[in-house]
Order: C-alpha cells, then sequence, then structure tokens
C-alpha cells in the first residue's frame, strides 16, 4: 500500500471557507485545528478537543472535506487525503455532506471566478468522494461502494457495532487503481470509550432466531451452532432465575458467573468461524448479533452483574450487565489518527483515560450575555414525575412562574424554551410551544434563535450508573466484582445504590456532579449564545432545590464554569403558590386540626379576587387574636409575604389580588 500524507495547507481551508462575518476566535480555531488535524500524528493518543458549542466544528469538518480532495487551485488532488468522520446524529451526517449549499456559498462569494474554472462539476465530484453509511440500504453493497470513496461518513452507533474484520475494511480505499488509506478519523460527539453491555431474554431470544433464519442449510455445522446455542441460551435463563430468588420482593443485583463452564459451547472456535463466515446474513436477520455474541462470550468466560428490576402488577426487567472496554477500537500506535470534537470533553468523566489527551478551548471563548436564576424548589424526577399531589402543585407552581415570566418580557424574546423530563413533556406542552426532553436536545440547532430557557430538574441518573461510567475509566475496578463471594456482591451493590459505601461515595459524586454540568452545559448551548456575534441577553431560569448539598455545589460550579465570562447569576425563592402549598402541607400540632398559618391561608382562598378586607375582617374570621396574626407574620416568611402583596394604597385595607 501506497503511503502518501497530504500536506493541506491554511491557504486550501481558507480557500472553500464560506465568507461569513466569522469572529476572530473562531478564525484562530480553524487555524489551530487544520495545523492539528494535519500534522498531529501520535497515534498512542486519541486527541479531544474541548472548545466551546457554537464555535463552528461542523464547518471545520465540512471544509476540511474538501480540502482532503482538491488544493487551493481548485484542482483534485493526485492523492486524495483518507478520512472518517463519525458522529451520533444523522442529520449531522446529513448537513455535513450538504454540497448543494457550499455550491450556493461558492457561488455567491466567488462569483464568475467559479463559473470560469467548473466549480460545480468540481463540488459534483466531491459528492462522488463522499459515502454515508446508512441503515436504508444494504450494508454488504455499501461495503463495496466505501472501497472507492476517499471519505467515509458513519454514526457513533454502527461503527462501535462492527465486527472488527468489518470495521478494518474502513481504513482503505482504491483510487485509480492505487491502494491509500484513510488515516484520520473525526468523532463530531462523545465516542464509547466503554459501554455497559446489556442481554436480556429479549437479545437472547433475537440471537436464536438469527442463528435458525440466517443460517442456511447449506452451512455445514448448522445445526450444531444451532443447538449448542440454544442450550446455553436455556442455561442462562435458568441462572436470571436462580439469582432472582435471591431476594423475591424486591430489586436484586449481584455479580454471578456459572464457574462450571467456560464458553458458549464446547467448540467455540468452530461456533464463531461460523458465525464469522456468515455475518452478512446473520446481521440482517438482527443488527447486533455479533456484538451481543461477544458479550455472552466474554460473560460465559469471566461471568457479569446480574440486574432484576421489580416493578409493580408483576412486571419485572432482568438482564445481565458486562463492561465492554472499547479501547481496541481506536488502533492505538497504528497508522491512523484519532480526533473527537466535544464541547464539554474537559468536564466529562468519561475522558478520564491515559489514552486521551483532551485539548481545552479557553483561549477562543468571550464574554457571554446571559443571567442564570436558581429558582430553589425540589425539582427531582422522583418529586416531579409521580403521579402525586405534590408533583401536581410543583409543576403548576413551576409553569405558572414561567407563565409570568413571559408576560413581564417586551420585544421578540417572549418565547421560551422548556427543557425537562421525557415524562413531562405532554404536560407542559398544554402552556408551551417549545419543550424539549434531557437526553434528546445536544447536538440540536434548532433553538439557537432563541434566548430563554426553563431548565426544570437535572438529568440525574441513579448511582449505579455513575459507578459503572467511573469502572470504564477504571475497568480494575470492575474485576473486583468478579472477586467478590455472592453474599460480599449483594451488599456492595445494596450500598453502591444507596450511596452508602464510603469507599466510593465521593468518587459517584463527583463523577455524578460533572456528568451533570456538562449535560447543562450541552443544554443551554442550544440557545443564542452559540451564536459567537450575539449581543442580546439571555435568560436561563434553572429549577433545582439549591438547599442540597448536591445542587448548591452543582450551583457553584455553573458560577466558576461561566463567571469569568461575565455571565450574571441570582438566585430566586421558590414560587410564591409553592410556598403557599408548603404550609398547607405541615402537620399541624397534635390536637389541632390546622396551623395558624393555615388558617389565615384557607380565610383568605375563600374570597373572591378583588376582594378587599381589613385586618380585623381576617381575625373575626380565622378565630386569631391580633397577637397570634402579628406572631405568624413575624416568624412565617409566606404569610408576610402574601399579606404585604394584598397591600393597597388605602391605609388599613388589603386586596385579594
Amino acid at each position: 500500500m501506497e503511503e502518501q500524507r497530504v500536506d493541506i495547507t491554511w491557504k486550501d481551508f481558507e480557500t472553500y471557507l464560506p465568507q461569513y462575518d466569522f469572529d476572530e476566535q473562531q478564525m484562530e480555531f480553524f487555524k489551530d485545528t487544520v495545523d492539528m488535524l494535519v500534522h498531529n500524528r501520535d497515534t498512542n493518543k486519541i486527541t479531544a478537543l474541548a472548545m466551546r458549542c457554537g464555535i463552528g466544528k461542523s464547518t471545520l469538518i465540512r471544509i476540511f472535506m474538501h480540502c482532503c480532495l482538491a488544493d487551493c487551485n481548485y484542482e483534485l488532488r493526485r492523492h486524495p487525503q483518507g478520512m472518517i468522520v463519525v458522529t451520533d446524529i444523522i442529520k449531522r451526517l446529513e448537513s455535513l455532506t450538504d454540497m448543494e449549499q457550499d455550491k450556493i456559498d461558492g457561488e455567491k462569494y466567488w462569483g464568475d471566478f467559479f463559473k470560469d474554472f467548473g466549480i460545480k462539476g468540481l463540488y459534483e465530484e466531491f459528492e462522488r468522494s463522499i459515502i454515508v453509511l446508512n441503515s436504508t440500504e444494504d450494508f454488504k453493497d455499501q461495503l463495496i461502494r466505501q472501497k472507492y470513496k476517499p471519505i467515509v461518513l458513519l454514526s457513533t452507533q454502527r461503527y462501535f457495532m462492527m465486527s472488527e474484520a468489518v470495521r478494518e475494511q474502513l481504513f482503505t480505499f482504491t483510487h485509480n487503481g492505487e491502494n491509500l488509506k484513510r488515516d484520520i478519523v473525526i468523532f463530531d460527539e462523545a465516542p464509547y470509550f466503554s459501554e455497559m453491555a446489556t442481554i436480556d431474554s429479549n437479545n437472547l431470544t433475537k440471537i436464536e432466531a438469527a442463528l435458525y433464519e440466517g443460517l442456511s442449510n447449506e452451512v455445514k455445522d448448522k445445526a450444531f451452532a444451532v443447538r449448542e446455542y440454544k442450550v446455553f441460551k436455556d442455561r442462562l435463563l435458568d441462572l436470571m432465575d436462580e439469582k432472582e430468588k435471591l431476594n423475591s420482593e424486591s430489586n436484586v443485583i449481584v455479580y454471578c458467573q456459572d464457574k462450571r463452564y467456560s464458553g458458549i459451547t464446547p467448540n467455540d472456535e468452530l461456533f464463531f468461524k461460523i458465525l464469522d463466515e456468515n455475518s452478512d446474513s446473520l446481521t440482517k436477520q438482527y443488527p447486533q448479533i455479533m456484538r451481543d455474541i461477544y458479550c455472552l462470550k466474554e460473560i460465559a468466560e469471566n461471568g457479569a452483574v446480574f440486574d432484576s428490576v421489580k416493578k409493580k402488577y408483576g412486571n419485572y426487567e432482568r438482564s445481565f450487565l458486562r463492561l465492554k472496554d472499547n479501547k481496541d477500537c481506536f488502533y492505538l500506535g497504528q497508522d491512523r489518527k484519532f480526533f473527537v470534537f466535544d464541547a464539554t470533553a474537559d468536564l466529562d468523566p468519561r475522558y478520564d483515560l491515559d489514552y486521551v489527551d483532551v485539548v481545552t478551548g479557553d483561549k477562543y471563548n468571550k464574554d457571554i450575555n446571559m443571567e442564570i436564576s436558581f429558582v430553589n424548589m425540589s425539582t427531582s424526577k422522583n418529586v416531579l414525575c409521580r403521579k402525586s399531589k405534590r408533583a401536581t402543585q410543583s409543576i403548576n407552581a413551576a409553569a405558572s412562574y414561567m407563565k409570568q415570566k413571559i408576560k413581564q418580557a417586551v420585544g421578540s424574546h417572549k418565547d421560551i424554551l422548556v427543557a425537562t423530563y421525557s415524562d413531562l413533556v405532554k404536560r407542559f406542552e398544554k402552556d408551551f410551544e417549545h419543550v424539549v426532553y434531557f437526553g434528546n436536545i445536544k447536538g440540536y440547532n434548532d433553538y439557537k434563535d432563541m434566548y430563554r430557557m426553563a431548565h426544570i430538574g437535572m438529568n440525574r441518573f441513579p448511582n449505579l450508573a455513575y459507578y459503572y461510567m467511573y469502572c470504564g475509566c477504571h475497568p480494575e475496578e470492575y474485576d473486583k466484582l468478579a472477586e467478590m463471594s455472592e453474599e460480599e456482591s449483594l451488599h456492595f451493590f445494596d450500598q453502591l445504590s444507596k450511596n452508602h459505601n464510603k469507599e466510593y461515595e465521593d468518587i459517584i459524586t463527583e463523577v455524578m456532579l460533572r456528568c451533570m454540568l456538562a449535560d447543562f452545559e450541552q443544554n443551554i448551548f442550544r440557545l443564542a449564545i452559540r451564536n459567537f456575534k450575539n449581543t442580546d441577553k439571555v435568560r436561563v431560569w434553572v429549577f433545582c432545590n439549591t438547599d442540597d448539598v448536591l445542587y448548591h455545589e452543582l450551583a457553584n460550579r455553573i458560577e466558576k464554569r461561566y463567571g469569568p465570562y461575565g455571565v450574571k447569576f441570582t438566585y430566586e425563592d421558590a414560587p410564591e403558590e409553592l410556598q403557599i402549598e408548603k404550609v398547607k402541607d405541615r402537620k399541624p400540632p397534635e390536637g389541632k386540626n390546622q396551623t395558624n398559618a393555615q388558617k389565615i391561608i384557607a380565610w383568605r382562598e375563600k374570597l373572591m379576587p378583588g376582594t378587599e378586607y381589613k385586618v380585623k375582617d381576617l381575625l373575626e374570621g380565622t378565630g386569631l387574636s391580633n397577637n397570634q396574626f402579628q406572631k405568624v407574620k413575624s416568624k412565617n416568611s409566606v404569610i408576610l409575604n402574601l399579606i404585604n402583596n394584598d397591600k393597597t394604597s388605602k391605609k388599613g385595607f388589603y386586596k385579594v389580588s
């Protein structure tokens, strides 16, 4: 294979860069990153670029693809620079290959010069040089066609689901009869450095069906493969039944392995030979089959975490979880260099790996005209997503609060983006036009013209999720599980899930805080602040319990992250109606039906809006003495604020608003 490095220059890149009014920091980012992509050849490390959202990463990738195929004179390179681009979002894959927009930009800014050099034809050549591997076409056919394309784009999931033999095909291509390399790989989002692979009864059944239907009758040892896999599948299901009985009343989490067996079949060498030789037909039946089978091999040899989650009415979920280290997928020390573009790589704990070099983008940052207000109320998923009176009160209070903020807004910035839990989307859609849920916001630019966001809750996961994430960077921690007895393992996971494990308590809290901060940053940068030239003020209201130690620390970290760039911070009490509901929910002293504060609220709520009253009317209606009334006001800020808000310009008169 011919070794041919293409020397892409800044002049090449600048030629294809649309003549937009890019900011100075953006231009500096373009120059530095192009230089890095061309000259950083340390393949022992993955280089992760933590540059702020909106700096122009997608623009850079798209223009760099042009440079891989042609130079600043609009001449096709004799040896194109091979490249692979991987991203989570299919929409972004489509935008990266939108050559029609590039043609429009080219003609707009270069006019007749483009026409004289036949630039339209050049862009058509670019389109012929790029392939997007998708799920709508025959994959085998796509693999054949990609051999003749210098640039390949595919999804993150597809990249890591491929077998090693198939993935290896991505790194070479043929051009004019010469074999060349795709030796630059760009991930446009966080890659899967590791995964907690899940195997449940559904996976097991799909594999069995795929073996029946994906192996033709001409396959010599089909009967062996199908029969022995079924034996293994039934053995695993029996193991699930056995471990689930360790606690018939509640969830069971335990590390287990059947030491009587060391493989999936009595002859795994033959079994995997059959699978590898027929992977195309098997993958058609079940795309995940090879990935799941290799996970099962690990489970058979080394065991896995068994997780049984019992739900109401007899429903439950049960599965085996096995840590899958994807380090081999990055081909460290070989002839290919991996880059990752992820704005929050410097926050995200998944990057805490000795083979990842995180490059921060502080020098490209600039001041942000933004104010973040923390509204102090409990908004955990446990509080808001239950069908309870408290949940309804909290949701209604948050909605009412934000509607009031919209009323107070002026100009064209009244629209608000509500970010919350997926269970609450329909509820908030009753009052707001733009509602998104956590986990489905990152990476999209649909809201870049919006200036207001209500961030109701935080995208927080159970403790075990953060433990597994920590194990992804420290696989030796996961290996310790295999050394525990069953009793020790049960106790370990019980304490871990309750955050009572002193050894891991601080570790899990730190991982959790970093994840929540990274997720929050990705969410707020969907707004107009992603535009480097935005000067209009962006407002974000964060609804969380800042009295809680964890969320108080999160608020401190948010201030530390954005304070240096001019972001303002304010702290607000819970919405008034929620404070009133809290007072109403308090348990009165023994022998009494109501507290004095509850009597005042109950009396006032019976009055029609607009009703005027005096203190003597309140005292008569509640049965309180003036001393009792004054004492309640002095000790209960909710009652004090309620009465003060009712004050009118007429001395001694109050009015229900």
